[in-house]
């Protein structure tokens, strides 16, 4: 009897409800869950003293940014979160700084704010540009946070002309001694990715006339590499420059020399994809699915991007130039595939650089609708009378400004009845998905 009350007492205590003795208690404790924590409880821990606090604080908040977006969250905490980032990047641990380098890359592409996002850009910037924190430009995050605050918060070219300036001081010193080249291929690959994906945001003719020469130069040299990844990445940055159609801007060459450069690239494409079973460079890169280098060689040869797409939730995405597939590629990259299509699916930001408006679809998957622009206009002729500005004609302006008023802002006018339906026609649809929703338990 004893034996089967001590049993119960154990399940009891197992369920937090009773517990009947100190080893039991001991041994349970830790099985007892207390309220969940909330985002923003999460949000506080990030002022703690203890390392491993702030550390699953912001594992927590970086997971949800990534998966879940988080819009309000964002909004209303945006430059708090930046403030203890950065302080984590500058005294925090390895494993702080990585987490909130990649945290401050989350919320420049999530904040709809324009002056939120500058700001963080400015901040970073500045904090990354002092003798302290540069070193650590080579840490992937670091490079990454950097890139993607530029990319979302720049407010002009000179802005991100600015960081891929930063970055490829980096790439290629040079013969500025003080900067010893010992980066491994990751490392040189993620910073001519990041350079590349920012100078797939600006128009060739606003590029620089000095800061770009022998960069066609210095990455052709790296095609010889017998890292696939780094000769994918050199490809992905000479398609660009090409691309851009401001080639005496990235080479001091003349028009002939220039001319013999592309053929001398096409010359070394062409070699390393016919390499004994093509298998280093042959197979597609899963998270744009075309080939860099195989595409970049067609490129060059044709002087047109070839079309490519990806799926995302259902939904074909067209890229039709280099500028797009490296962004895709790079924000894949940053956010894994899971976050990318989460972000394509509900991120506006998405939505604006990839000209991308998903379907809305219900609980069972089924297209409930899917978003249009739709307009309501209406035209007025109205003929030509020469007049003069004296004050025997205020009757007939004041009459004209009656008239227009009747016909556009009437309740009874054409432009007004149709604006209603339209409104009517949203309003249906809106109650319909909620109709839908309701079953989904």
């Amino acid at each position: 009897m004893d034996k089967r009350r001590n049993s119960k007492g154990g399940q009891r205590s197992k369920r937090g409800i009773l517990l009947d003795h100190d080893d039991d208690a001991r041994g349970d404790l830790h099985n007892f869950q207390g309220p969940r924590k909330t985002l923003h409880d999460y949000f506080i821990d990030l002022s703690g003293k203890r390392a491993s606090v702030r550390e699953e604080a912001l594992s927590t908040i970086l997971k949800a940014l990534t998966l879940n977006i988080e819009q309000n969250f964002v909004e209303l905490n945006f430059v708090t979160l930046v403030y203890q980032c950065l302080h984590s990047i500058k005294k925090g641990s390895p494993t702080e700084m990585k987490q909130a380098a990649h945290i401050i890359g989350l919320l420049s592409m999530i904040t709809t704010s324009v002056e939120k996002v500058h700001e963080a850009y400015e901040d970073v910037l500045t904090a990354l540009s002092q003798g302290g924190l540069k070193p650590k430009l080579k840490t992937l995050e670091i490079l990454g946070c950097l890139t993607v605050v530029t990319f979302f918060g720049a407010s002009n070219s000179d802005e991100t002309e600015s960081v891929m300036k930063l970055l490829w001081d980096l790439i290629n010193p040079g013969t500025d001694s003080s900067i010893e080249r010992k980066d491994s291929p990751a490392v040189l690959t993620a910073m001519i990715s990041a350079w590349s994906f920012l100078l797939s945001t600006i128009d060739g003719w606003r590029l620089s006339h000095k800061n770009w020469q022998g960069a066609i130069t210095y990455f052709s040299n790296i095609l010889d590499s017998n890292d696939e990844a780094l000769c994918a990445a050199a490809c992905e940055a000479l398609a660009l420059v090409f691309e851009s159609n401001c080639l005496e801007k990235f080479s001091s060459a003349t028009k002939d020399s220039n001319k013999e450069l592309k053929d001398n690239i096409i010359k070394q494409l062409r070699s390393r994809l016919s390499e004994t079973g093509n298998e280093r460079i042959s197979s597609q890169d899963p998270r744009t699915g075309f080939n860099s280098a195989s595409a970049a060689l067609d490129f060059l040869e044709d002087e047109k991007c070839a079309n490519t797409h990806v799926t995302i939730g259902g939904q074909k995405l067209i890229l039709s130039t280099w500028s797009q597939k490296v962004q895709l590629k790079f924000l894949k990259h940053f956010l894994g595939n899971d976050g990318f299509v989460k972000h394509m699916m509900e991120n506006e930001n998405f939505h604006s650089v990839f000209d991308f408006l998903p379907e809305r679809r219900n609980a069972w998957g089924n297209v409930l609708y899917v978003p249009e622009r739709e307009e309501v206009t209406i035209s007025l002729f109205q003929p030509m009378v020469a007049r003069h500005n004296d004050c025997s004609l205020l009757p007939l302006l004041t009459r004209d400004k009656q008239l227009a008023k009747k016909k556009t802002m009437s309740p009874n006018s054409h432009l007004s009845k149709a604006r209603t339906q339209l409104l009517k026609k949203q309003r249906d649809l809106s109650l319909k998905e909620r109709e839908i929703d309701c079953f989904d338990y």
